[in-house]
């Protein structure tokens, strides 16, 4: 099982998604991703878990941590 991290800083313009899901694609089943999001971005943090479940992702948390960073904790499921 492996690891995969992704931090995101500043906000996500429409043309990151396409690198976000690409960066998804790479993760094989079993294998874990966190991806840390800046505060501020609410809205986006809910795109990112429904790009995450449309993928076969099974989201163990989605937490604000020390006041100014979403951690969203996922597996893959399924290849």
């Amino acid at each position: 099982m492996s690891q995969y991290k992704m931090n995101i800083v500043g906000k996500i313009n429409l043309a990151d998604y396409s690198s976000i899901q690409d960066y998804m694609s790479i993760v094989n089943k079993n294998d874990n991703l966190t991806i840390i999001m800046d505060k501020n971005d609410d809205e986006n943090v809910k795109i990112i878990c429904n790009m995450l479940e449309n993928k076969n992702f099974v989201i163990n948390s989605s937490e604000l941590h020390n006041g100014d960073k979403y951690y969203i904790k996922a597996f893959k499921n399924v290849d």
